[in-house]
């Protein structure tokens, strides 16, 4: 009996009766018998052609409905869950954190396990003079001053122990150690170290091959930011933190509680103007920047912490996320972000971990419900809130004059945010 090919199976069904044949005299009687094969196959598909027409159309008429759902999902924020990008060095044309990897553990650093706290990664400048150096900073056994450090010429060098440098800024030998640091707060940025003084509310720069050490005071709204008083929870002295990203130099720190935000002049050490978050310091674990947005994370138990809480110094809004991060060891004593190679830096008792972080293509933005004003936030899943802008000028207003100053206000249920950014020239 003959069949016919359906225009779904064209590419693999076989008509009725096309046998392949294996012996050379039987070439004319075979060749006849296909040829006589397809001209049934043809004038019965002709006779089918409208029905085929139908539910080929129908078909096509499905998948334009699907395309439709799937642009509309996007549109609205919704099914990103699979849509993942990776930007240009540098680019923050995206719309934030999609996703990050499970942690990859590299090794123990070079003092042992017994130094628990401390901060590791590469250069956080984009464009560094030193792309392929990476650092280690333990802090001492006390968990608190940070003195020496090891620079490594490369990744290999990393895994081996090779450092092409090791040294101590106690450079002096002074058993008050004025020229080290505390906290794990510190930085690798376009070849200089920068972290928070030794005892003292000041910012300090080491620069590793010429060993100058230069430093500057920071003034803030409260004078107990430091020495402890305003760490993250769970580890000590990090009251001043240090990051990089796409725009530059970053310190993270306190002013009556709550997480400032200021930009650094990696030259001078100059602050820029600060914008004073609605988050409190002590409820958040730890913190970086990505394309002028704070990150903020909670601890949720021995395995994970999660990214719970940003802020866009861009537009001066905040809004809350929920992203997981899963730690092999329970104590996250630092995080930061490399713009270089998208990966964030993990300080994990004692080990050192990194991350592969995705980043949402840029859709447009819908407004969300404020954010309720209490001492954090809880965890809402990605939804948009609008931050109050009490400030008579935002850092936004700065890169763009013709928009004049803003002043917004926004009540919530358990009252009314507040986030002062003063404008004070570098």
């Amino acid at each position: 009996s003959s069949s016919f090919c359906q225009p779904s199976t064209l590419k693999t069904c076989q008509c009725d009766g096309l046998i392949p044949f294996s012996d050379k005299g039987k070439l004319t009687t075979t060749l006849m018998f296909q040829i006589n094969n397809i001209n049934t196959a043809v004038t019965t598909m002709e006779g089918h052609d409208k029905n085929n027409i139908v539910t080929i159309q129908r078909e096509i008429n499905n998948l334009r409905k699907k395309l439709q759902e799937c642009e509309e999902a996007i549109a609205s924020g919704a099914g990103l869950a699979n849509l993942s990008m990776s930007p240009p060095v540098g680019d923050c044309n995206h719309g934030g954190i999609l996703k990050v990897s499970d942690p990859v553990l590299v090794k123990l650093n070079w003092k042992g396990s017994d130094f628990k706290a401390g901060s590791w990664g590469k250069d956080f400048a984009v464009g560094t003079k030193t792309p392929d150096h990476y650092w280690v900073f333990p802090l001492n056994k006390d968990e608190r001053t940070l003195e020496s450090y090891r620079l490594y010429s490369s990744y290999k060098k990393l895994l081996i122990y090779s450092p092409v440098r090791e040294y101590s800024l106690n450079i002096r030998n002074n058993p008050n150690c004025e020229d080290c640091g505390q906290g794990a707060g510190v930085i690798f940025f376009n070849g200089s170290f920068y972290y928070n003084c030794f005892d003292s509310r000041a910012l300090c720069r080491a620069d590793p091959f010429s060993m100058r050490i230069s430093r500057e005071n920071i003034e803030d709204q409260d004078p107990a930011s430091f020495n402890n008083w305003f760490s993250y929870k769970g580890v000590k002295y990090q009251d001043i933190d240090l990051a990089g990203d796409e725009k530059g130099l970053w310190m993270v720190h306190v002013a009556n509680g709550n997480m400032v935000i200021r930009k650094v002049n990696p030259d001078t050490l100059q602050l820029d103007t600060p914008w004073t978050t609605s988050q409190k310091k002590r409820n958040v674990s730890n913190a970086f920047m990505i394309c002028g947005v704070l990150y903020a994370t909670k601890r949720v138990n021995s395995t994970h912490e999660v990214i719970f809480y940003a802020f866009d110094t861009n537009s001066a809004k905040e809004h809350s996320l929920r992203i997981f991060l899963n730690k092999p060891l329970p104590t996250m004593q630092s995080l930061s972000y490399n713009p270089n190679d998208q990966k964030l830096y993990m300080y994990n008792d004692g080990y050192l971990v990194y991350y592969d972080v995705k980043f949402k293509p840029r859709v447009a933005k819908r407004a969300g419900p404020a954010l309720a004003a209490d001492s954090g936030l809880d965890i809402h899943d990605g939804k948009s809130q609008s931050l109050v802008v009490k400030s008579a000028q935002s850092a936004a207003d700065k890169e763009d004059r013709s928009l004049g100053n803003r002043q917004q206000k926004t009540k919530t249920s358990k009252g009314e945010i507040s986030a002062i950014h003063e404008s004070r020239m570098m």
